[in-house]
């Protein structure tokens, strides 16, 4: 099939299967994602029995989507599954099954509207092997540019070992990588006073997550894989002076890698979901305007309405503003 040259693609929204089986009744456990109410009409997501968020429509509805897309101007969105329903806490072949469900209920949706929607992956990440398998369908069958993860697994580093099935598989079958944090997160007791995992644990949860993705040599076996990190990289660029100068003072730091964190920075991407032009302004400076993608976290109340009037702000150029809006997604993505 072939695309317009240049199209605006908004790399970071999420998408809900309207239904699915009851997990609970077939694999057990207490956490699975449930949906109480009309999905047409807004209802709540419940993990387990925790109300985890109230959805609109928005969040199930491709053509409530899209009258959203017109008025803001994006053609396309990179469809992917909620944080809240990765299930990195269940059995491997239950989790692998809850992703198949997810990964399916998404392929519907991008083969109904090709020009509008592409597909990102959830995999089941606690059991590599049935990951790396996934992975492979969702590249070779489902025909998915991108997959999907949380910014640690049950705990797990990204760079953690066990892991290297993956990666190998993503290297191999040139899928792009979306990184996105979720609950629970590191100290995430301490960041629930006042309901701010989102607001403050995030940003830190996803510079962590970059951080071991460096020092732990991830970007340097696998150079072939393409990173996005969520909400402009989080609090990373931010602590990049001072991991470099670490770097230089610390033994253990400075053996880790062979150049400094910020040699490595402009190996990925990021999305442009800072909430302030100021800031998106110091991820430009930092990462580089190739290395800006758009994002909305689009039906989500963190998120911005409008990503692409976002950028106004900035005062960017025509060739910058390319960029931001489709061209370092399409490099991002590997798009035709």
């Amino acid at each position: 099939m072939r695309y317009p040259l240049r199209v605006t693609i908004d790399v970071h929204t999420h998408i809900f299967p309207s239904a699915w089986p009851d997990f609970a009744a077939r694999y057990g456990g207490d956490r699975w994602p449930r949906l109480e109410g009309d999905p047409a009409a807004g209802c709540r997501l419940y993990l387990g029995t925790t109300l985890n968020r109230t959805l609109t429509p928005h969040a199930f509805d491709p053509m409530r989507r899209v009258e959203d897309m017109d008025r803001t101007g994006v053609e396309r969105q990179l469809l992917s599954p909620a944080p809240p329903t990765f299930c990195y806490w269940a059995p491997g072949p239950a989790a692998a099954e809850w992703c198949r469900m997810q990964n399916d209920a998404i392929a519907e949706l991008v083969g109904r509207s090709p020009r509008r929607f592409l597909g990102a992956g959830g995999l089941p990440l606690q059991a590599p092997d049935l990951a790396a398998k996934e992975l492979e369908r969702v590249a070779t069958t489902l025909r998915f540019p991108a997959v999907e993860l949380g910014a640690n697994v049950g705990g797990l580093d990204l760079d953690d070992g066990s892991l290297s099935p993956v990666w190998d598989a993503a290297a191999a079958l040139g899928i792009a990588i979306f990184v996105h944090p979720q609950a629970p997160i590191l100290g995430d007791p301490r960041f629930r006073k006042n309901n701010l995992t989102q607001a403050a644990g995030f940003p830190l949860e996803t510079a962590l997550a970059m951080t071991r993705v460096i020092f732990g040599s991830v970007l340097e076996r696998w150079p072939r894989i393409r990173w996005c990190f969520a909400h402009g990289g989080g609090a990373f660029a931010y602590i990049l002076p001072r991991l470099d100068k670490g770097w230089e003072a610390i033994g253990e730091a400075h053996g880790a890698i062979a150049q400094p964190p910020s040699a490595y920075v402009r190996r990925v991407w990021v999305d442009s979901l800072t909430l302030s032009p100021k800031v998106l302004a110091f991820a430009l400076d930092t990462f580089g305007p190739e290395r800006i993608v758009l994002g909305s976290d689009y039906p989500f109340k963190m998120g911005v309405d409008d990503p692409v009037s976002a950028l106004e702000a900035l005062g960017l150029d025509a060739a910058t503003r390319r960029r931001l809006t489709h061209d370092n997604a399409r490099e991002f993505l590997a798009l035709p």
